[in-house]
């Protein structure tokens, strides 16, 4: 995924945003909506 462990653990402790394009690749690795990796949870539809 060509991601540095220091710019993961910014990621993870919250020092710093994943851009759109990082989003977007973390959600086909990890096969979740970016929904999901923002807010925890799958969208829902009303």
């Amino acid at each position: 995924m060509n991601i540095s462990r220091e710019a993961l653990s910014h990621y993870e402790n919250g020092k710093r945003e994943p851009s759109l394009d990082m989003l977007n690749k973390l959600s086909k690795y990890f096969n979740v909506s970016i929904d999901f990796l923002i807010n925890g949870e799958e969208f829902k539809k009303y």
